[in-house]
């Protein structure tokens, strides 16, 4: 299926997120990042993931790539599945 996310979603996900990577690390510090942000699938697309607002979030490149690989198993950026990792023109947009 397509990776799209309606802009509602996308619209919602900011708002609810305020506009801020929303990784929160083991001692409770949420990530401080507000450039490079990303719309993020909890549940990835490549795995069947929804694009709806209850299963996307924002996140930072670093924190997705992260994330990623706890989902994926992998080791190496150049192991992430290409159906899972976006381009940064898309990211600028806000999709992913």
């Amino acid at each position: 299926g397509s990776r799209h996310i309606p802009a509602r979603v996308k619209r919602e996900v900011w708002a609810r997120d305020g506009q801020r990577c929303t990784f929160v690390a083991e001692d409770g510090r949420r990530c401080m990042e507000t450039g490079g942000l990303e719309i993020d699938h909890v549940r990835p697309h490549a795995d069947g993931g929804p694009a709806s607002t209850s299963n996307c979030r924002v996140l930072c490149a670093a924190h997705n790539l992260y994330e990623a690989r706890q989902y994926f198993g992998v080791h190496e950026q150049r192991d992430v599945p290409e159906s899972y990792s976006i381009s940064r023109s898309e990211a600028a947009r806000g999709s992913g």
